[in-house]
């Protein structure tokens, strides 16, 4: 598979769900295949993959996107659906490699989310500059510096209590 920017290469896609997400994979895997265009689907524990041509699953990642804003998250995957190398249908089961790591990520999404959500949050209000300088004076004088001396007296005092 790659992904060149080329709209008739094909292209795979991994649809990663977050945890507090509305959305299930099933009801996921249903929207895609109600969007009516000429992809795979494949249904997965964490939301599922896409595969066709490259320009109908970039939109088609889009749409899933903005189902659930800052909830379902997308990445381009280096294997087609159904590879041989990849699937544990044809591997013999087991988890497939690189799943434990998706896993682990897809625990972050949650947060990731909710920081997203902040961030539009932030970026609908006006910063003012005044208070900008304001909070940028505050963490100056919050974290000032010290001398070296002072911070190597600190260094010995506490090697030498061990």
């Amino acid at each position: 598979m790659t992904t060149k920017n080329n709209k008739n290469t094909m292209k795979t896609k991994v649809l990663v769900l977050a945890d507090d997400a509305q959305t299930s994979p099933s009801k996921l895997f249903r929207f895609i295949n109600s969007l009516d265009y000429d992809i795979k689907v494949k249904e997965t524990c964490f939301g599922g993959y896409i595969e066709g041509e490259w320009g109908v699953v970039e939109e088609v990642a889009e749409k899933v996107r903005n189902l659930e804003k800052n909830k379902i998250f997308c990445r381009d995957r280096g294997f087609p659906i159904w590879d041989k190398r990849r699937c544990r249908a044809y591997r013999g089961g087991g988890a497939r490699e690189g799943f434990h790591q998706l896993e682990a990520e897809q625990k972050n999404l949650t947060i990731i989310s909710k920081a997203l959500d902040e961030l539009e949050k932030e970026e609908n209000k006006k910063l003012d500059a005044e208070e900008i300088n304001r909070e940028y004076d505050n963490i100056i004088k919050r974290d000032k510096k010290i001398k070296v001396d002072l911070f190597k007296e600190i260094v010995e005092e506490e090697l030498s209590s061990k």
